[in-house]
């Protein structure tokens, strides 16, 4: 754009001086316009530059020059630049005055100049900026099409942009990252996201369509929605202090804004593309037909950045809240789970297919075969915390959440395997939380052998009957201070300290116990079916 300050340093304009509105010479000039006619408001347009010699104003008093000037004013005129000599030798006081006011830019010639001159100069300036501005338009085109192809965030667009423009450039996601560009401190680029966010809040009509919105007593920024599938998922703008802005600037906004919505949805496809391609390979994993290892970890090769090869442990993981939809037994929205569970898993430095199928979150994590299994569980349990307070934070205290893990395989091909030790851990902690883990189940991983309520009972019934039949009959407490005093390893002291007894009664107990299951109850066979008979005992108790 060409300025009233750039005219006047043209060879053309080395007889004029700016007699009036001084403060407006910064104003942009969009056309130049010889008008010499007292109405001139249906001959000229906003940003003209008018070049007269004063015809139209001789004999005029000073209401008819005020009316004439505010008329120029009121259309937006850039400037008025008049030739001295034919009928004024000076400017009356009263226009200067008037223009003073306004800073609307008054120019006299003091000696005659070619009018048609310097059309034609200004003009041609125009439009030589005009064409140099689209052909940077058109570069900078070429430039975000090419950035946009290799782009992996939304942080190169930006950048462009404000190396295109020289403007301070800020992106605004509600649900991912916000930047600023450039960056002068992390308090600045908050305090700038922050008043960003607000404007936007107050102003409606921001969310669907650009505009300008006010930061602060002196900032500004031009906004524009990022529109995707016909929803609004972000916001980008340009910071600018009242200057006016030109058609360039809006176009360059709009280019960069339709260059990150190409972004969003080519990473949306990739996305997609990608999950499917999980999917597919975790039900084939589920199935067993995954027999190859070497093809398996082909398979996976091009999900993660990191190469292998890989081990993997498998987890299943449940969730259920009064607030979700469960549509067809299956959890809406899940896009935001796998999003969060995937984010959660990448804060641990842990890789991860996912596939949410029903109810049930799937996970197989995979990591170097050189880390061990301790390394891993820690990593996550790590992540199950951070999960569950993450599902507290985003749906409120009535969320439940149940999961389970196999244990480490190193081999893909036996995830299948890992993924069935994940559903038994999964049974059991619907009962049993606390163990998320298969290989710390303990003797519960035998749970699972025992298909039905009555197997179970009926082993329980056969090891421990008579105990249970007694207790019931007299309330003796026999079941208790045997799980007792198997804890201790049969120290009668520390069992009777626990028990809060006396060791005769403790004594007492023990003989009955003898009674009831015989002599031999504490050899080792016995002993290890009676233990485990006391723990599914507990474990159908908790059932009930």
């Amino acid at each position: 754009m060409l300025s009233i300050a750039e005219v006047l340093q043209r060879p053309l304009f080395k007889c004029a001086s700016i007699v009036a509105g001084h403060n407006g010479i910064g104003r942009t000039i969009g056309w130049v316009h010889i008008v010499d006619i007292k109405n001139a408001g249906l001959y000229i347009n906003r940003d003209d530059l008018i070049l007269s010699t004063g015809l139209g104003l001789a004999g005029t008093n000073e209401k008819e020059r005020e009316d004439y000037l505010q008329e120029l004013i009121h259309h937006g005129v850039a400037g008025l630049c008049i030739e001295l000599g034919d009928y004024f030798s000076q400017l009356p006081s009263d226009m200067l005055s008037v223009a003073n006011r306004h800073d609307f830019p008054l120019i006299v010639f003091t000696e005659r100049v070619r009018f048609v001159e310097i059309t034609q100069d200004i003009h041609s300036l125009l439009v030589n900026s005009q064409l140099e501005s689209l052909q940077n338009l058109a570069a900078f085109s070429q430039d975000l099409q090419r950035i946009t192809l290799r782009a992996t965030d939304v942080r190169p667009i930006v950048s462009a942009l404000h190396r295109h423009t020289s403007h301070q450039v800020v992106y605004y996601s509600p649900s991912g990252e916000s930047l600023s560009i450039p960056n002068s401190s992390l308090a600045e680029a908050k305090k700038t996201l922050t008043l960003y966010k607000e404007a936007l809040t107050k102003d409606p009509l921001s969310s669907q369509q650009a505009g300008v919105l006010q930061l602060d007593m002196r900032r500004f920024i031009l906004s524009q929605p990022i529109i995707s599938l016909g929803q609004t998922v972000s916001y980008i703008g340009l910071v600018i202090s009242g200057e006016k802005i030109s058609e360039s600037l809006l176009m360059s906004l709009d280019y960069a804004a339709k260059s990150v919505t190409n972004f969003l949805l080519r990473r949306m496809l990739l996305e997609e593309k990608r999950r499917e391609g999980q999917d597919r390979f975790l039900r084939e994993l589920l199935e067993g037909t995954v027999t190859d290892e070497e093809q398996a970890q082909e398979q996976i090769g091009p999900f993660f950045p990191t190469s292998g090869p890989f081990a993997c442990i498998a987890g299943i993981a449940t969730l259920h809240h009064t607030l979700l939809r469960y549509e067809g037994d299956s959890i809406e929205p899940n896009d935001d789970i796998i999003l969060l569970v995937r984010s959660l898993l990448q804060k641990q430095s842990l890789q991860a297919l996912l596939m949410l199928e029903g109810t049930k979150l799937y996970i197989l994590c995979l990591f170097s075969r050189k880390y061990d299994t301790a390394f891993i569980k820690k990593r996550l349990q790590a992540f199950i915390v951070q999960f569950e307070q993450s599902l507290l934070h985003m749906f409120g205290g009535d969320t439940h959440i149940t999961i389970g893990f196999g244990q480490v395989k190193t081999r893909i091909m036996e995830g299948k395997e890992s993924f069935e030790e994940a559903e038994e851990t999964l049974k059991i902690n619907q009962t049993l939380s606390g163990r998320p883990f298969y290989e710390d189940l303990g003797i519960y991983q035998l749970v699972p052998r025992f298909n039905s309520k009555e197997r179970m009972s009926s082993f329980i019934t056969g090891h421990i009957g008579a105990l249970l039949e007694y207790d019931r009959d007299y309330n003796a407490q026999l079941l208790e201070t045997l799980r007792v005093y198997l804890k201790h390893m049969g120290s009668k002291q520390s069992t009777a300290q626990e028990l809060f007894i006396h060791r005769q009664t403790l004594y007492h107990r023990l003989e009955k116990c003898r009674d009831l299951l015989g002599e031999d109850y504490l050899t080792q066979d016995k002993r290890l079916c009676i233990e485990a008979a006391l723990l599914f005992h507990e474990l159908l108790k908790k059932k009930q």
